[in-house]
């Protein structure tokens, strides 16, 4: 890479295809990538409701300043979509293919900004086929929001570094600059390194010195603290429960091997194999590049401390935290602009299409290869699945709904790690059902049919009902509705 970024010399082919490369021709792919995201989310082509998709709408039912258990800015949206649109799937899952296609957008605009248009277009295009993108648009992906946050952030970054004596103080982009943060924060406590490696590139940017600095700074984070402020306020009000929360997971966890290299196998496949390849060779010269003084090239230095500290901080991270490969996904936004503007200035297009290529036939395999496998007659296991998580919990609806029949006044509960997409599967059906044990009303007591998982319920429970559903790959889930008296 890394020496230092040169003019890219635009080919016949790319001065054919120009066109394409300003902001119209783009804006127009990206219309039309996110429409064929949009209709993706039909009932028939979208995948089963996942839990972790679940959750963020059980919140979103009752919405409040705060959560102590997630960031609040995808409940709330959730919330309202169910409002407005209703609690369908495809209602549920539009935040992702808008928000990814805004992404693409600003990578468009970061890659012209930094380079030329033409790095700027390939930018948008390859990150508009990560395997991660193309999986995250058609689920409910809080990190789909905390991408946006990021790259609109690393734009503003980018319009504030102004080599040379001429630097205007863009007051408005310190301003979007810290708004980014403050809306990041709401969306996912990820965002927080996106602060730190702000401050980071502040300190060792020549560009940035005295008042200038200090002045922009202050603007910034006026915007956060604005934006941010009443989070902090709602749990400072609650004594600081969500935090200390995340504080006991981070401290307290017991460090997983396993989980970082199953993050690692994960990540490089939904960066792309080939892209990760070249990020990799590209991370192992950066010292290489610190001896000869690339890292003087502004460009160079902004995609470097927003890539790699941000990977490996994320990657740790996985070592004590269930989120496992999604951490890394904010390191995606300069992972990417740093392959794509190394290859297009070495001339290696080529090179481009043939990540794009591999990167499409993989998510094809991922999504198509277990119906086909399926349909063929062999059942691939669970953790080749991409969606096992959400197969065989549909089938609790109907079951909740014919308990709620024959017990017409009867409140009903769901408890357990599935209970926010039993809730959703029975809601759709009518069935006012509330999560007992967490959530916002995890103290308040409970007296009616308790839903919970079967192997609860044996210990001498009032049970009035069971269901048990066999899957496909072997697994079993079973549950049982206990009467439980005040």
């Amino acid at each position: 890479m890394i020496e230092t970024y040169r003019d890219p010399r635009p080919s016949l082919l790319d001065r054919v295809f120009g066109v394409a490369y300003g902001p119209w021709g783009v804006a127009l792919l990206v219309l039309l990538l996110t429409g064929l995201r949009l209709g993706m989310l039909s009932p028939g082509d979208a995948p089963p409701v996942m839990p972790e998709e679940a959750r963020p709408w059980l919140l979103g039912l009752s919405p409040r300043p705060g959560y102590a258990d997630a960031a609040p800015l995808g409940p709330w949206i959730l919330g309202w979509l169910s409002e407005t649109c209703g609690s369908t799937t495809p209602c549920l899952r539009l935040v992702a293919p808008i928000a990814h296609g805004l992404v693409t957008w600003m990578m468009y605009l970061l890659g012209r900004r930094l380079f030329d248009a033409r790095t700027g277009f390939w930018t948008a295009l390859t990150y508009a086929t990560l395997p991660m993108v193309v999986e995250g648009s058609v689920i409910v992906d809080p990190m789909a929001l905390v991408l946006l946050a990021w790259a609109v952030g690393l734009h503003a970054l980018a319009r504030l570094t102004v080599p040379g004596p001429a630097r205007p103080s863009r007051p408005g982009s310190w301003v979007v600059l810290g708004a980014s943060v403050g809306v990041g924060l709401l969306a996912h406590p990820v965002m927080a390194l996106f602060a730190l490696a702000t401050l980071a590139y502040l300190a060792v940017s020549p560009e940035f010195r005295g008042g200038r600095l200090w002045g922009g700074l202050g603007l910034a984070g006026l915007a956060a603290a604005a934006i941010y402020g009443p989070e902090v306020a709602w749990h400072a009000a609650h004594d600081w429960d969500g935090y200390r929360r995340l504080w006991s997971a981070l401290a307290g966890g017991t460090p997983d091997p396993r989980a970082l290299g199953w993050a690692v196998v994960v990540g490089i496949l939904m960066f792309g194999p080939v892209l990760a390849a070249a990020l990799i060779r590209a991370m192992a010269r950066v010292p290489f590049a610190m001896r000869t003084g690339a890292l003087a090239d502004y460009r160079v230095r902004l995609l470097v401390i927003f890539t790699m500290p941000v990977l490996l901080v994320t990657l740790a991270l996985t070592l004590v935290l269930e989120a496992g490969a999604t951490l890394t996904a904010p390191a995606a936004i300069a992972a990417c602009l740093l392959v794509v503007g190394w290859k297009v200035v070495h001339e290696a297009v080529t090179w481009l299409r043939v990540a794009i290529a591999v990167n499409l036939l993989l998510f094809v395999l991922l999504t198509s290869g277990v119906p086909f496998a399926r349909d063929c007659g062999w059942v691939p296991p669970a953790w080749f699945d991409p969606v096992a998580g959400g197969r065989g919990w549909d089938e609790t609806g109907a079951w909740i709904r014919g308990i709620a029949d024959a017990y017409p006044e009867t409140p009903i509960g769901v408890a357990g790690d599935g209970a926010p997409v039993i809730i959703y599967h029975a809601r759709a059906l009518g069935v006012q059902a509330r999560e007992v044990g967490a959530g916002p009303d995890a103290g308040r007591a409970f007296a009616g049919l308790l839903v919970m998982p079967e192997a609860l319920a044996e210990d001498g429970g009032d049970i009035r009902a069971r269901l048990s559903v066999r899957l496909d790959d072997g697994r079993r889930r079973a549950w049982a509705a206990v009467m439980v008296r005040p």
